[in-house]
């Protein structure tokens, strides 16, 4: 951790980025540029510079005479996020038929290292921060394969609206051993060059539609909004 006084705005930036992904900060929630400046040790205006950006992000939201508060989860967004990453799951799946065995062999010993530490994860209670690592390494091995492995990156500053809505789904349903066994079933289909079966369960397993609609009406609704 780094010393508080020694911390500039861009550190905040990150940290309070961090806070708001992995709901410390929950959406709704007001945030105080004087709390921060006393949290930090820092002065107003090094504050007030990481909090632009938030803004510019739509991490925070500004509402006159009320204050700065997180950002409602916008599902329009996610389901757009999710939307590119199966398009391009779909491709790269769909390439991955005119490989070599050879080259489906290595991405399925790497897929199977990424299950056994998932199951690692859940047994050991780790963090879930490894877990979504996991998640992310097990899908990059597809794109890596058919030499698309930085193709998320494109979207990189605008994933975090997914991965705030994925820790309601994740961990609010309890839903992880529920993914690795998706996982599973991928790679096995994707191994043995069954693209069809392999298409269908990619898109039963990106497509979250239903567990979209059930996060946001169920489970926590005031934390979303949808345009």
């Amino acid at each position: 951790m780094i010393p508080q006084e020694t911390m500039s705005s861009e550190e905040i930036y990150e940290d309070l980025c961090n806070k708001i992904e992995k709901l410390v900060y929950l959406p709704g929630d007001k945030i105080s540029e004087n709390e921060l400046c006393k949290q930090y040790g820092v002065s107003r205006h090094i504050i007030r510079t990481a909090i632009g950006r938030l803004k510019e992000r739509t991490l925070l939201t500004v509402y006159p005479q009320r204050g700065t508060f997180v950002s409602l989860i916008d599902m329009k967004a996610v389901e757009l996020i999710l939307f590119i990453r199966e398009s391009v799951e779909q491709e790269a799946t769909r390439l991955l038929q005119f490989e070599t065995q050879e080259v489906r062999d290595r991405m399925g010993e790497n897929m199977k290292a990424c299950i056994e530490r998932q199951r690692a994860a859940i047994s050991e209670n780790i963090d879930m921060d490894a877990f979504y690592a996991l998640d992310n390494e097990f899908h990059g091995c597809l794109l890596e394969a058919v030499g698309k492995k930085d193709v998320m990156e494109i979207i990189r500053e605008d994933y975090i609206h997914f991965r705030r809505w994925r820790n309601f789904d994740v961990v609010r349903t309890g839903r992880q051993a529920e993914i690795i066994e998706e996982h599973t079933a991928l790679m096995n289909a994707l191994m043995k060059n069954q693209t069809k079966e392999a298409h269908e369960i990619l898109h039963r397993h990106l497509n979250t539609t239903n567990r979209l609609r059930y996060i946001r009406e169920k489970v926590a609704p005031e934390y979303f909004i949808y345009h």
